[in-house]
């Protein structure tokens, strides 16, 4: 992967953005949308041997802003670029949408479940 690089989904008719920074063998993720973006959440993850015995898993730090919701997807990025670049990853996400609805905040979820697996292809 190179040093830097951004992803982008629109969802809800506003574009999510998503930018990648490569930090020796660590990754730095920032996620946010166009006209409300902001620091929500900040989820740290270090990988670790699974507590199972078997494969790589993941332990998690946990930032939040008052009210703010963007742990799910801020944790789930920085877990799975953790555990496939057996490495520690940040991911800060603030999305924000005035009078968001249920099915908008689905909608948005789902793109920013995709975002993950394109950025999770140039994870190494």
């Amino acid at each position: 992967m190179e040093m830097k690089k951004r992803y982008e989904k629109t969802a809800c008719g506003i574009r999510l953005f998503c930018d990648v920074i490569k930090m020796g063998r660590d990754y730095t993720i920032c996620l946010w949308n166009e006209t409300g973006g902001h620091v929500g959440s900040v989820c740290l993850s270090v990988a670790r041997p699974s507590l199972t015995g078997s494969g790589t898993s993941a332990t998690t730090s946990v930032l939040n802003c008052a009210g703010h919701k963007d742990e799910l997807i801020a944790r789930e990025i920085a877990e799975a670029a953790a555990v496939k670049g057996h490495c520690t990853a940040v991911c800060s996400c603030g999305v924000h949408l005035d009078g968001i609805t249920p099915k908008q905040i689905s909608e948005i979820s789902e793109a920013c479940r995709e975002l993950k697996k394109e950025l999770l292809k140039d994870i190494d």
